[in-house]
């Protein structure tokens, strides 16, 4: 058996539980940002409730759908990257903030890029 086969169900758990986190931290996030910059706020937790459902389709193996959790990883991490140095797509302007919560998102990001990259592998063989 292969090590990506082994690996396959703990990297499932381990990406959905990522997933959530990542939920979480733009859920408190959105908190303040509805009052403040509303559009943002609200995308927020529309990308909130994503991440979430992206977590259920790993916890429940649902492969057909691997890949397009995949892209919506790196569009994730895209936007964080890309918003903080060009400006931002709904705002018109870059986001020059980074704190902890802007560098724990990135990690998490890179970190769901790969694992979800080597789930989506381990589905296929």
């Amino acid at each position: 058996m292969s090590l990506v086969k082994q690996l396959y169900f703990p990297l499932r758990v381990i990406s959905g539980a990522l997933l959530i986190v990542w939920a979480a931290i733009h859920l408190y996030l959105s908190a303040s940002l509805v009052k403040l910059l509303p559009i943002v706020g609200y995308f927020f937790i529309i990308d909130s409730i994503l991440a979430i459902v992206g977590a259920i389709i790993l916890f429940i193996n649902l492969r057909i759908l691997y890949l397009p959790l995949l892209v919506y990883n790196w569009i994730n991490y895209l936007l964080v990257t890309e918003s903080r140095v060009f400006p931002a797509p709904i705002l018109g302007k870059p986001l020059p903030v980074i704190n902890v919560y802007v560098i724990a998102v990135i990690i998490i990001d890179i970190i769901l890029i790969a694992l979800t990259t080597v789930t989506w592998i381990g589905s296929r063989r």
